[in-house]
């Protein structure tokens, strides 16, 4: 049950970090 669930549990967690850099990026972009 979790190894079938792991792919889509690890792509989603990409997918949260991937929004969470670029809105980092972008704070930082207009702090500056």
């Amino acid at each position: 049950m979790v190894e079938r669930l792991f792919p889509e549990i690890a792509t989603a967690l990409l997918f949260l970090i991937a929004i969470l850099c670029m809105i980092a990026l972008l704070y930082i972009s207009t702090k500056w």
